[in-house]
């Protein structure tokens, strides 16, 4: 995992526990998912620079998993200790931020910032649950529900583009255009 991805990642969910205050390990996934979703289909990046994957409560971003997992195998005991210093586990699923608002955010932009900002005003109010049944909505994750049902896999690979997805009622995506996703889509293309 890159420094960049580490530190975008960090930042992020010290970002939303600072404006949320505390969170468990499933909603913290789940906004900066979308965060990373929005900021994707309305810049043409995502905030964290995380691979995702499908798994059985959703789409998850393996660095954001990581850090909240204090994961040895992936982390060095430095970046550990630096996660350690700004997040605190509040219990076995439960984190809040270390740190007071004078945290410097550094590996965030202010479109990133923005797309943080979007999310947890729309989803910051809802429930663990919640967030894993509307996140199960889109297409990324439901493609594979039947192979999770089924015990046939634990996880499968999100390609970059599919987080471009829309679904009805959309309240992440409602403000961009379709065409604008159409662009950024074939931008994303044009890319690989």
């Amino acid at each position: 995992m890159g420094m960049v991805v580490l530190d975008s990642v960090i930042e992020a969910i010290v970002y939303i526990l600072q404006r949320i205050k505390q969170a468990d390990k499933i909603k913290i996934i789940k906004l900066i998912y979308l965060a990373d979703k929005y900021h994707l289909a309305k810049y043409g990046r995502t905030v964290t620079g995380d691979d995702y994957y499908a798994m059985w409560l959703g789409p998850v971003g393996s660095a954001v998993k990581d850090v909240l997992s204090l994961d040895d195998i992936v982390l060095s005991s430095e970046n550990i200790d630096r996660v350690k210093s700004v997040i605190e586990k509040v219990n076995d699923h439960t984190f809040k931020s270390k740190v007071d608002g004078k945290f410097s955010f550094c590996a965030l932009s202010e479109t990133d910032l923005e797309a943080l900002d979007h999310v947890i005003n729309i989803f910051g109010a809802m429930s663990s649950r919640e967030l894993v049944e509307y996140t199960h909505r889109y297409p990324e994750w439901s493609r594979y529900e039947g192979l999770f049902k089924g015990n046939l896999t634990k996880r499968e690979r999100i390609d970059e583009k599919e987080l471009l997805s829309r679904i009805e009622d959309d309240l992440l995506l409602r403000d961009i255009p379709n065409e604008h996703i159409k662009e950024t889509k074939e931008f994303l293309e044009g890319m690989f």
